[in-house]
């Protein structure tokens, strides 16, 4: 960078050559016409300049070279005879510039030495451009592999501002409730070590993985790739942290076991949890799609679904609806079966219109507070408020290895790497993960689970007094 003394403040601008040269290798080598830009990022209004170039951040003002003289750091003054000479200077400077880099006598990357890579180069017309995004999709090299060194440590959205965070969002202070005042101890983590399939650590932004024992099908797999997605889409927010995760369905940590001002319970992440349990709840491992039956990733779950919805009106549509799962895990799911058509009930009939409310509900509430955006948003805030728990410094077990997007999906084939492919987060994100939104007040927590608790009994008064007219019938 050229300081420019005695023009009013010191400046950071760079100098005229350097910007003449920087302009030819950048291709801004003629008369640009009237170009729109916006001075910076906190500019209120947009201006017009002829002939000029704008950096944008860090509060560096306008760069204006051109038939009107002007320099950084002074003043604008009326147009004297001096401006043809000021083209021909320009002029003259641009073509001796052009030749020395076209002959190769220095390296014209060094032109821009020393030039934060935060000051983005903005060219506007009349519409603003966003600076390039990159991406980094998989590579999976030749011979051993390691993770690459050149993904983005730091995230840097284009935009600061926040949307608010959907409402079950607040659940997250509940999970981490038997915490709050007590804090994380290591010896806490260490007792749930008991019935966890691995350790997660994440230490500056990289994962490590210490594993204890084989989960069901791939559940470990896609939740651990699931994890480092939200690494990649937010490279650098997390804080250091380390955590125990069962991959089993039933919850283990029972909350009568841990009464009283000393209760110290095992901090357990897994996928289902329960009013009479602490595990502390972490989305589904087949939002990054479920291999072994073939069911895709959500995010293109979403898409099909919407699709479908598009072929068929709802008043069109077969009045049918269909469950798929293992009815032999829980007497509710067993319950399910009774439901089958028969000779003498045919469910089609019964349900139909409320069916259609529930369905578009259902159907607003996947494609909206359900998106990808907002599961990777929940894991965030999680993990987030967890990490601010811990009472300990994370550090990486002897056993554990360090784990990225390349060492899982390289070695994986089938559908296990086509999924992976599929969900793989190849930008970091350019925005900021949603807001928070604050933790339930005492009333309002009691008056959400006193309605929970009310159409609970209304569902069950239904099912009742439908067995038993069914019982009445001859």
């Amino acid at each position: 960078m050229a300081r420019k003394p005695g023009r009013g403040d010191t400046t950071l601008s760079v100098s005229c050559s350097d910007k003449i040269a920087r302009w030819n290798v950048v291709g801004v080598q003629a008369p640009v016409p009237a170009m729109e830009f916006q001075h910076s990022e906190t500019a209120q209004a947009t201006l017009t300049c002829g002939y000029s170039i704008c950096w944008n951040k860090s509060g560096l003002h306008e760069v204006i070279l051109g038939t009107t003289g002007r320099k950084q750091g002074t003043t604008w003054r009326p147009e004297k005879k001096k401006a043809a000479a000021s083209t021909v200077v320009v002029a003259v400077s641009l073509l001796i510039i052009f030749v020395i880099v076209f002959l190769g006598w220095f390296d014209d990357s060094s032109l821009f030495s020393g030039v934060s890579s935060r000051q983005n180069l903005i060219l506007a017309s009349n519409t603003t451009k966003t600076r390039e995004k990159l991406e980094f999709p998989l590579r999976c090299p030749t011979g051993n592999l390691t993770c690459p060194k050149d993904y983005p440590t730091k995230h840097d959205p284009e935009s600061t501002s926040r949307t608010s965070c959907p409402s079950f969002f607040r659940w997250i202070h509940e999970d981490l409730r038997p915490w709050r005042e007590i804090g994380i101890s290591r010896d806490m983590i260490e007792g749930a070590r008991r019935t966890a399939h691995f350790r997660l650590v994440i230490v500056k932004g990289k994962a490590y993985v210490e594993k204890y024992r084989n989960a069901i099908q791939t559940r470990d797999m896609f939740t651990l790739w699931g994890i480092l997605q939200l690494l990649r889409l937010y490279p650098g927010r997390l804080p250091d942290m380390e955590l125990m995760f069962d991959c089993d369905d039933r919850p283990v940590v029972r909350s009568r076991d841990f009464q009283g001002p000393n209760a110290s319970p095992p901090p357990v992440f897994r996928y289902c949890a329960d009013e009479a349990s602490l595990d502390i709840v972490f989305p589904d491992w087949s939002f990054w799609g479920w291999a072994e039956t073939n069911i895709r990733p959500w995010k293109n779950i979403l898409e099909d679904i919407k699709v479908g919805n598009r072929k068929t009106e709802w008043k069109d549509r077969v009045p049918y609806a269909y469950w798929k799962g293992n009815p032999h895990v829980a007497p509710t799911r067993k319950d399910l079966l009774k439901c089958n058509v028969t000779d003498k009930n045919d469910w089609k009939t019964l349900l139909y219109i409320q069916a259609r409310a529930i369905g578009e509900a259902s159907g607003n509430f996947i494609q909206e507070d359900l998106k990808m955006d907002n599961v990777y948003d929940y894991m965030f805030h999680l993990l987030k408020e967890y990490a601010q728990l811990l009472t300990f410094k994370p550090k990486i077990p002897a056993g554990a290895v360090e784990v990225c997007a390349e060492t899982m999906a390289c070695p994986a084939s089938g559908t296990w790497r086509k999924f992976m492919e599929e969900s793989m987060v190849i930008s970091p994100s350019d925005k900021m993960p949603c807001a928070l939104p604050p933790p339930y007040e005492p009333e309002e927590l009691q008056e959400f689970l006193q309605r929970k608790a009310n159409s609970t009994r209304q569902v069950e008064t239904w099912e009742d007094e439908y067995w038993r007219s069914i019982d009445k019938k001859p």
